[in-house]
């Protein structure tokens, strides 16, 4: 974590909350469907959700507040089990997240992890699925990133694009219930 933590304005229970929620989207989309797969499946969609918020930790265009909060959910290993265990009350955690950007944020901080998250969910959701995607890591990453949740924002309103995107029903939903919590 840098000198200067964007974290730091928050109460320390918002921090907690802003500091692992990403890593407790990834891990709630990986566990909303069994697929039955063993633990192939999960580990797979672990790497990719750290792989996802490592990116989302270096890209310039997601900001310094989205930058760390990513960088801490991959830092903070230790709290991964306590996190993994709130998966019950998810949904209320994105919504007090969402709630407190728009009081305590700035707008682009909102979009930036509305767009964040969905993207987390996506990339959790397609990568038992698919091979990952080989992304340049560059400054014009978050723009991509933004680009493709943008895509998945307008199909996962259509019912039938998770035949398209590799989703199963169950994450789909799931995605659904996620982009009305971070719209509202």
């Amino acid at each position: 974590m840098s000198d200067t933590s964007e974290l730091q304005r928050f109460l320390p229970k918002d921090q907690e909350l802003l500091s692992g929620i990403l890593y407790r989207i990834g891990y709630w989309i990986s566990h909303v469907d069994d697929t039955d797969e063993g633990d192939r499946s999960e580990q797979v969609e672990h790497q990719h959700l750290l792989g996802c918020l490592n990116k989302i930790s270096k890209a310039p265009k997601a900001g310094a507040l989205l930058n760390e909060m990513a960088e801490e959910s991959c830092r903070q290993e230790q709290s991964w089990p306590r996190w993994e265990t709130k998966n019950d009350s998810i949904l209320d955690d994105v919504a007090a997240a969402v709630s407190l950007l728009k009081s305590q944020g700035t707008e682009d901080e909102e979009k930036s992890f509305a767009k964040a998250s969905m993207m987390v969910g996506m990339t959790v959701a397609r990568a038992f699925r698919e091979e990952p995607e080989h992304a340049v890591e560059h400054e014009g990453y978050f723009s991509w990133l933004t680009e493709k949740a943008n895509d998945m924002i307008l199909a996962v309103t259509d019912k039938d694009a998770h035949k398209d995107l590799g989703v199963s029903p169950e994450e789909d939903n799931a995605l659904n219930d996620l982009l009305a919590i971070l719209k509202s």
